[in-house]
């Protein structure tokens, strides 16, 4: 009998390239995943923490990649309202840190309102946005380290400035967001300097140039560059044994869930390789992403390096 020759099985082929045009596809997509969410690579984090303080004195938003920020639940704005806001706008009710506020009558009840709220085009919430500025300023000399008294003075005596200028108890979070965000602008812009623009609609001039803290030590044309120059080996028992237990509950963390820990030195550099400040960045790892310990980080110096 001939013996018949075997037949190219293109289902086969076909299958078996699928499968292997899928799978590189799927490397691809992690690699570049992993390279663009510097929360995979812990040296990114510990770094990018820093540079974000430096460049605008920003310790508000550089939380965003800290534990405080952790908690799947509660993201970092919802964590604000919870422990910070609510305690003020529901100042008069049982409100505690965890509570719902469906059933509570706060200071963001309508009823509140003075005419002045409910006609203000802005020009108000502008006057006290500008008062608030030098508390704001006060509060933050040593850096945010201590978040949670900078936002309780912070938005107790917002309570008293608003009042001042509105005649009434009327308070929300975003009346809170709006005036602590533009402060932490505010400030941004003091140290790096402002340039002439203007509103491309309106045509109207929106900021009128500056010069900022930075370029009157570093010059106008100045550089930063933050990078990781050394790294210490941490005992992940002892850092566990030594964690603020608290704090970690209200991050929505414990011990158990930290796999890995490790410290970082991250030095900053004008453009001539002047190192001007450096930091100590503890990082913990969760799952597999890794997080900046606020706990067990000290910042003090990156706000007063250019002083």
């Amino acid at each position: 009998m001939e013996k018949k020759e075997k037949s190219f099985n293109l289902k086969l082929y076909a299958a078996i390239a699928f499968f292997a045009v899928a799978a590189a596809l799927v490397l691809m997509v992690l690699f570049t995943f992993k390279s663009k969410y510097t929360a995979f690579h812990p040296e990114e984090v510990a770094r990018n923490y820093v540079d974000t303080i430096v460049q605008t004195g920003d310790g508000y938003n550089a939380y965003k990649t800290a534990l405080v920020s952790r908690n799947k639940k509660l993201k970092y704005g919802d964590f604000i309202r919870k422990y910070y806001m609510y305690p003020v706008i529901y100042r008069e009710t049982s409100y505690k840190p965890g509570d719902k506020t469906d059933d509570l009558k706060g200071f963001n009840d309508e009823t509140y309102m003075s005419e002045k709220t409910k006609k203000d085009d802005g020009s108000l919430q502008g006057q006290v946005i500008e008062k608030m500025y030098p508390y704001y300023v006060q509060l933050t000399e040593n850096g945010w380290d201590n978040y949670g008294e900078i936002f309780t003075k912070y938005f107790e005596k917002l309570v008293q400035v608003r009042k001042d200028v509105f005649g009434d108890d009327y308070m929300t979070d975003e009346i809170m967001f709006t005036a602590l965000e533009s402060n932490v602008k505010t400030f941004g812009n003091s140290l790096t300097g402002t340039e002439d623009e203007f509103d491309k609609n309106t045509k109207k001039q929106i900021s009128v140039k500056s010069i900022g803290e930075y370029e009157k030590v570093y010059g106008e044309d100045y550089k930063f560059t933050s990078s990781v120059t050394g790294e210490k080996a941490i005992d992940l028992k002892a850092y566990k044994a030594n964690i603020k237990a608290d704090k970690f509950a209200e991050y929505g963390v414990s011990a158990d869930d930290i796999t890995d820990v490790k410290c970082y030195t991250v030095e900053v550099k004008t453009a001539d390789g002047k190192t001007v400040t450096s930091a100590n960045v503890t990082v913990a790892k969760i799952g597999s992403s890794w997080y900046v310990d606020n706990t067990a980080t000290d910042t003090t110096p990156i706000y007063s390096f250019y002083k």
